[in-house]
């Protein structure tokens, strides 16, 4: 027995020792780069790629027997930029697993890989790979398939480590200008083995001709099934770095699992955790039909965040806002769903702040990217959202007439038709209520459209001030330039609060209501006031206009007429002794009820006509008001049976002139037409004298002017002295 152990031993030092001189004359007396100019003949037939081995081919002994390869460069056939270079690359194999007929891989390493892929017009360079030449058809027999030899070497399945250091691809098309950089390339795996998972940590840089930058970092456990490409990497852990999306990098956390079956086109992500700027989103997604009709299913949370605190992580500047806990607290919750080849969330709820939209929205059709929504906010209040007062005081628009203003309108591209041609969207919107300035609107109701470049406001009503509002609009980008057209309808509102909000002024109350259609077309402010056209009724009903009395100035210029005529004072208004109307003791005027019929034109709107029933008479007029500046002119006609009772007053209509700027003071808006009163006035004087003169001359009749009265006194004169004179001829004869 000791004899026979004896032998073995011998023979396994043999053996050994007739190994190691073997491997010792492989690597010591072999020169591998007696190998180069094959590999690059090789390299060049099979793969019409010039070869430039520039480093050694070198042999490994121990502890791996391997080989190293230093600097080499790549160029596809005769080009002289180079399409991939190496600075290093080595293989090898455990020594000890050789004595047991074992082939054991101890590790494959990379460095300084260069690759660089052009793409354009013309096809790509990596696509000129290959053999150029078609090889001969020879027929040959096929050979059995050799028995597999009981004594030959075990595959590996395990490679303890692979290493790729400081690797980098450049991708570039010529056609679009594309030009992608993926530097700084390492990858470390352990414990390679397709069928077992194994850790593996990879790092690298990417960079885009956008300016682009992510530095990113991953480390995770692979198992990769390479025969039915399906890969898990679970657990997953990104940590990122990027640039040039926002001022400030961003640095971005991923965790998951993430299972990818290409066979069966799925994709699972399951424990997601994202991390970015100050946001956390949590959930899990599963995708179908990844490379189809994609279809999702899952929920995505993310937790309450700052606005603000948000753009600080990214270096944009804060949102301000008058209430500084606005956009303090913003979450979303979604269920991911729909039909195959969608993207929706539904239910999808978002809070801000105090208030919560619920809904649906997403990509009814990924195709064609169309935008669908259907969603309810069930309150807001938008003051404390406004931007903070600047703490100066705002002030009337300068006048000039119909034309000013028009200076400040801007050439610049106000519509962004680029952006709006393609969009494909139908979404409805609805807000329970909504507060802003002191106005309160319920149960509001929006609907939009857009395709083909037209968009349209389908629908917008609600309910606000004691009334109703409607309105519809459609904005045309089709065409080379930009046409807009709306109606809209105001129904029994309470026009105060307007007021107050529009001139930072309590100048009127009541019940107002209007009515309009308008149309513009062009690309800015000047194009669209310049085209604009328009068509207004509007009425308001138990009104006052508050700083403004028109009957005051109605009496007014009355009294300075009167003044004119001394002589006449007392016989017109015969109940004064001062021979004046009183003036009111109101400074407003009541409206019982007025209605207008407006156009517009460019950036005026043109009262046709103006129609009104005060407390103190009523009124006519036409006028117009420029609604950049707030400059307005009216004419209007005044009638008023509170003039007193006088014949000679009752049923004038008195012209009246009312202009200025809507920023003014309004008790300096309006006055007496001067001109028009003083021709009114010697009307009444003519009417007064003539009816004086028909009483001292006995004469009867209307509508004689007092030319003609004097003519018929003179001539009833003369006949009483004929026939004076006549009867005492008579007298006389017959005496």
């Amino acid at each position: 027995m000791g004899r026979l152990l004896k032998i073995l031993l011998i023979t396994l030092f043999a053996i050994i020792v007739l190994l190691a001189i073997a491997v010792f004359v492989i690597t010591q007396v072999i020169d591998p780069n007696e190998f180069k100019p094959e590999i690059e003949k090789q390299a060049q037939e099979q793969a019409n790629l010039t070869l430039d081995i520039q480093g050694d081919l070198a042999w490994q002994f121990w502890p791996s027997l391997g080989v190293s390869l230093g600097r080499t460069e790549a160029r596809i056939a005769d080009d002289e930029e180079l399409f991939a270079a190496l600075d290093e690359a080595s293989v090898s194999v455990a020594v000890l697993p050789l004595l047991y007929g074992q082939v054991e891989m101890d590790g494959i390493t990379l460095a300084g890989l260069d690759v660089n892929l052009v793409d354009g017009p013309d096809g790509a360079n990596w696509e000129q790979i290959g053999p150029q030449t078609p090889a001969e058809d020879t027929a040959t027999e096929e050979e059995p398939a050799a028995e597999e030899d009981s004594t030959s070497l075990d595959i590996p399945l395990t490679i303890p480590k692979v290493v790729v250091s400081d690797g980098k691809v450049r991708y570039r098309n010529t056609a679009d200008g594309t030009d992608i950089i993926v530097e700084h390339f390492n990858l470390n795996a352990q414990d390679v083995n397709l069928d077992e998972p194994f850790p593996l940590q990879m790092s690298l840089r990417y960079q885009d001709q956008s300016d682009m930058r992510v530095d990113m970092n991953l480390d995770t456990v692979l198992a990769a099934d390479i025969d039915n490409n399906h890969f898990v990497l679970n657990p997953m852990t990104l940590d990122a770095n990027i640039a040039g999306a926002t001022t400030m990098p961003v640095d971005v956390h991923l965790e998951q699992n993430l299972d990818v079956n290409l066979n069966e086109d799925t994709v699972s992500i399951k424990d997601l955790l994202l991390q970015a700027a100050g946001t956390e989103t949590k959930g899990n997604v599963d995708i179908t039909a990844l490379t189809g009709d994609m279809q999702l299913s899952g929920k995505l949370a993310t937790a309450p965040f700052d606005a603000n605190k948000v753009l600080e992580a990214i270096g944009e500047a804060p949102i301000e806002t008058t209430d500084s806990q606005a956009l303090s607290n913003i979450a979303l919750e979604a269920t991911l769903g729909g039909e195959p080849g969608s993207v929706m969330a539904s239910p999808l709820t978002v809070t801000l702040d105090d208030s919560t939209l619920r809904g649906s929205a997403g990509l009814a059709s990924l195709e064609s990217g169309k935008i669908v929504f259907d969603l309810t906010l069930d309150k807001i209040t938008l003051d404390g959202y406004m931007p903070p007062a600047s703490g100066e005081t705002e002030t009337a628009a300068p006048g000039g007439g119909k034309t000013g203003g028009t200076n400040s309108l801007s050439d610049a591209e106000l519509i962004p038709v680029d952006t709006l041609r393609p969009l494909r969207v139908d979404g409805k919107l609805a807000i329970g209520s909504l507060n802003y300035d002191g106005i309160s609107a319920s149960d509001m109701k929006f609907a939009v459209t857009a395709n083909n470049g037209v968009l349209k406001l389908t629908q917008a009503t609600g309910n606000t001030l004691g009334g109703s509002f409607s309105a519809n609009g459609t904005l045309n980008v089709a065409g080379s330039t930009p046409k807009i057209s709306a109606t809209n309808k105001i129904s029994s509102v309470q026009i105060q609060p307007i007021a107050q909000m529009a001139l930072d002024d309590d100048l009127a109350k009541g019940i107002f209501s209007m009515s309009g259609s308008y149309s513009a077309n062009g690309n800015s402010e000047k194009a669209l006031m310049n085209s604009a056209k328009g068509n207004i009724d509007l009425s308001l009903a138990d009104a006052t206009v508050r700083g403004l009395n028109l009957y005051d100035t109605l009496v007014g210029g009355v009294n300075d007429m009167l003044g004119q005529f001394q002589g006449l004072a007392a016989a017109l208004i015969p109940n004064q002794e001062s021979g004046k109307l009183p003036s009111p003791l109101s400074e407003d005027t009541k409206i019982l009820d007025l209605k207008t019929k407006a156009r517009l034109d460019k950036n005026v709107a043109y009262l046709d006509s103006l129609n009104a029933t005060l407390s103190k008479g009523e009124l006519s007029g036409s006028g117009w008001m420029n609604i950049l500046n707030q400059d307005f002119d009216l004419k209007i006609g005044m009638q008023s049976p509170e003039l007193g009772t006088s014949k000679y007053l009752q049923g004038t209509t008195w012209p009246l002139r009312c202009e200025g700027n809507l920023g003014g003071s309004p008790a300096k808006w309006c006055g007496p037409d001067k001109d028009g009163f003083k021709d009114i006035g010697k009307q009444v004087a003519a009417n007064a004298t003539k009816d004086k003169l028909k009483d001292k001359f006995g004469i009867e009749g209307e509508g004689d002017t007092t030319e003609e009265i004097l003519k018929d006194a003179a001539q009833k004169k003369a006949k009483d002295e004929i026939n004076k004179q006549l009867q005492d001829g008579l007298k006389k004869l017959f005496n």
